[in-house]
């Protein structure tokens, strides 16, 4: 049904690497999203799962930081255009009407003064060229318009990676979210079973009031954790909603998933020191910390240019009629052309002022880079350190809860032995639910890292995000999604 609306609408294409990807605008495309998992409501048999990469389109075309970031790049690009107005021709026109009323008194006239009162028209228009011919001013400003402008490629490259990961935190925030829910109602539920059963075990004489009251504690408990899952749920889904502008009252149980077989291995290179190098080589808020140098340096340049001598072309080209009563009535076309000096002089201390406040400007830059290099270099071993401990994690986490749910089943033959108590089956219940959100919490980590790490190097792409897209199926394909934690008999 998406496609067919896609069709009836209008569509636009662009490329994301190697792979071509079909956009509609923002709108549209969520009106077709919210059609299409509509119709799954009612049709589950063409059921459209909402997945990681139709969330990433949607940002792109919505995400309000993110336009905000292509915008601010617009205005960085015309710094080099700017910068280049110093260097190119300026060519300016003039034109001018008057009407001149003069009064004229001659004295010491016979038979004694004479009053001349004379009412004439006048007029002028030219057209003036002026081109730089030396003028270190205007070279370091093109200079500094490129240095700007880079700097603004580089960090809009940074926002372009930062939505990525903006979007796989939100919809795997989502997803974990409406996970625990799954997992608190199934304890809840679970509980609730054990309850049922204490109490028909005392109304038989077997059990005791202490194992119902035991209980009763626990699945209240796991009622406020349901209460609390349901708010998480609804957090998620509005900040899902902001980031991509589909509608929050869509079913988030129609997100993707990811797979029960996920298996994350470490992202080459494996070792840290290679990872150091890439960063320092392609992170693009170092790159635009260096342009911001750069153009910091240039500042320097383009204020005590205020000392130098400035030589400029001239042209004029005129005309002008009556302009002064000597020239009433005549009429002049004046051509010239020649070589202006400046040469500056002295201006109250404006240049010397200004110079030591941008040197001061330069080196604050400086230390900003080598603050910005330690901050990325940090984040990188951070974000390092989680992928490498994350696969333990992971593993040990899996065997947490293949023995958790062993555990559950040979406490409940141990109560029955009489060798265990209603409390121990009870632990062991939250020892699982406790184990499986950690798996699904540390999972999500992972992926989250990996693409940061990625984006500290200065290396993360479109691609990385729609390979990971691969990992995740709609719930209705996981073995565990219907029974996601086994109840207590």
């Amino acid at each position: 049904m998406q496609g067919v609306l896609i069709a009836l609408l209008g569509s636009r294409s662009f490329s994301a690497g190697s792979r071509r990807i079909t956009r509609t605008g923002p709108r549209l495309h969520a009106i077709a999203l919210a059609i299409s998992f509509g119709a799954a409501l009612v049709a589950p048999k063409a059921a459209h799962a909402l997945g990681l990469a139709d969330v990433y389109e949607a940002a792109l075309g919505h995400d309000p930081v993110f336009a905000a970031a292509a915008k601010q790049k617009e205005a960085d690009d015309a710094n080099v255009a700017i910068g280049r107005s110093y260097l190119l021709p300026n060519v300016s026109a003039n034109y001018s009407t008057y009407r001149n009323v003069t009064g004229t008194t001659y004295f010491g006239q016979p038979p004694g003064d004479v009053s001349v009162h004379q009412v004439y028209g006048a007029y002028s228009e030219g057209v003036s060229l002026r081109q730089s011919l030396i003028n270190f001013e205007g070279i370091a400003r093109y200079r500094y318009g490129k240095a700007t402008a880079l700097a603004g490629d580089a960090t809009f490259d940074d926002r372009k990676q930062e939505l990525l990961v903006r979007v796989l935190g939100a919809y795997t925030d989502t997803v974990f979210a409406q996970e625990q829910l799954l997992l608190a109602t199934a304890q809840k539920k679970a509980f609730d079973e054990q309850f049922a059963g204490n109490v028909a075990m005392f109304k038989n004489g077997e059990g005791t009031r202490t194992d119902i009251l035991e209980t009763k504690s626990k699945a209240e408990l796991a009622q406020a954790d349901v209460a609390d899952a349901r708010d998480n749920v609804d957090n998620a889904a509005h900040t899902l909603e902001a980031l991509t502008g589909l509608p929050a009252s869509l079913d988030i149980a129609g997100l993707d998933r990811l797979k029960d077989d996920y298996q994350p291995t470490l992202p080459s290179p494996l070792g840290f020191d290679e990872w150091r190098d890439i960063a320092l080589e392609n992170n693009a808020q170092l790159i635009a910390e260096r342009h911001s140098v750069e153009a910091a340096g240039q500042q320097v340049k383009i204020v005590r240019a205020g000392f130098y001598p400035r030589v400029d072309l001239v042209a004029s080209i005129g005309k002008s009629q009556s302009n002064t009563l000597d020239t009433i009535g005549q009429r002049y076309l004046t051509k010239a052309v020649g070589v202006e000096i400046t040469i500056p002089l002295y201006s109250g201390g404006l240049v010397q002022a200004s110079s030591q406040q941008a040197q001061a400007n330069y080196e604050r830059a400086q230390f900003d880079l080598q603050d910005k290099t330690d901050k990325v270099l940090l984040d990188l071993r951070k974000q390092y350190n989680i992928c490498v401990s994350s696969l333990t994690r992971i593993d040990a986490l899996r065997s947490a809860v293949e023995s958790a749910t062993l555990q559950i089943t040979a406490t409940q033959k141990s109560v029955q032995a009489g060798m265990r108590t209603n409390l121990d089956v009870l632990t062991a219940t939250q020892q699982l639910y406790q184990a499986k959100r950690d798996l699904a919490r540390t999972r999500y980590q992972y992926l989250l890292a990996e693409l940061q790490l990625k984006r500290a190097a200065g290396i993360l792409s479109p691609q990385d995000l729609y390979g990971i897209a691969q990992w995740f199926v709609p719930s209705a394909q996981l073995a565990n999604a219907a029974n996601p934690m086994p109840l207590i008999h």
